[in-house]
Parts: C-alpha cells; sequence; structure tokens
C-alpha cells in the first residue's frame, strides 16, 4: 500500500473530528441531552459531554504532535466504539435519538454510527501505519484537514444561503 493512503485516511478522520469536537463544544446541552435520552442520568451526560468534544481535539492534537502513534490510535478505537454503542444503544431502545454528532440536528441515532465503527478502526488503524513525519509535514496535515473542515463548513453555508434566498424571495414575491 502507498505510503500516503494511511496519511489520508488519518487527514480525513481528523478534519471530521475537529469538526465535531468544535461543534459539540459551541453546544454541549445537544450532546447531553442526547446522552439523557439513551438513559444516561444527567450527571453523566453533562461530564460525557465535556469529555466527548476534548477527546475528539485531543486525538487531533496528538497526531499533529507526533505523539507516540498508539495514542490517537486508542482515542480512534474508543470514540468509534461509543459512537457506535451509541447507535446500537438508540437502535435496541427504538428511540428517536437526536444525533448530536455535529453539534445540534435533525438526524437520529442509529446505523450511521453502527456503520461508522469500521471507519473509525481503519483511522485507527491507519496512524499506527502513517509515516514517521517531520513537525513541518504534520502541520501540513492539519492545515490539510482544516481546509477540508472548511470546504464542508462552506459548502454547508452556501446550501443554507440558498435556501435562504429562495425563502425570501418567495414571501417578497420576486
Amino acid at each position: 500500500m502507498p505510503a500516503w493512503v494511511p496519511t489520508f485516511l488519518v487527514v480525513i478522520a481528523c478534519a471530521v473530528l475537529m469538526w465535531a469536537g468544535l461543534e459539540k463544544i459551541r453546544s454541549p446541552s445537544s450532546l447531553a441531552a442526547s446522552i439523557q435520552a439513551l438513559g444516561g442520568p444527567p450527571r453523566f451526560a453533562t461530564i460525557a459531554a465535556v469529555i466527548v468534544p476534548v477527546a475528539e481535539l485531543a486525538t487531533v492534537i496528538f497526531v499533529v504532535a507526533g505523539v507516540s502513534p498508539y495514542l490517537p490510535a486508542a482515542l480512534f478505537a474508543v470514540l468509534g466504539v461509543a459512537f457506535a454503542t451509541a447507535g446500537a444503544r438508540a437502535m435496541q431502545s427504538r428511540a428517536e435519538v437526536a444525533c448530536a454528532c455535529f453539534g445540534t440536528s435533525e438526524r437520529r441515532l442509529g446505523w450511521p454510527q453502527l456503520a461508522g465503527l469500521p471507519l473509525w478502526l481503519l483511522a485507527a488503524w491507519s496512524v499506527i501505519h502513517m509515516p514517521a513525519f517531520g513537525l513541518r509535514e504534520r502541520l501540513g496535515c492539519a492545515a490539510a484537514a482544516i481546509v477540508l473542515l472548511t470546504a464542508g463548513r462552506a459548502f454547508s453555508a452556501v446550501r443554507l444561503g440558498a435556501a435562504a434566498r429562495s425563502d425570501r424571495r418567495a414571501f417578497a414575491g420576486d
């Protein structure tokens, strides 16, 4: 396998974790409410709503800082198992639990979180098999993750802007 493949997978996984972690920090009540809807006690939900985004962002920081790859690999795996467990719990309880993966959302927990587990485990494997990079290359990978994150957010903003413009035109009669 070419050396760039694990690096590419880690960059994508880090971009996803950056986005998810920042959105959860922006709206911790969404995650706490989802955890409570899954049956978690309020105190646990409040604590987990802090720990999960910190773990997501710490994973990215550890990759960029160049710590032993086993630490971010373990975090990728633990987060993936936690996400899949939440999806399985929501499906098992047949509850309509809001997905707080990226902050407040209309999506529901379930199959997407279960299907994501192999991808998180692949990210864990990839970070271990990623070539050893110097700080300059790791910062370049972080910049690439930020560009991916920004592109994803820009796409959402353009889509929402187009919908808002259509609504304004329909309301104003343009």
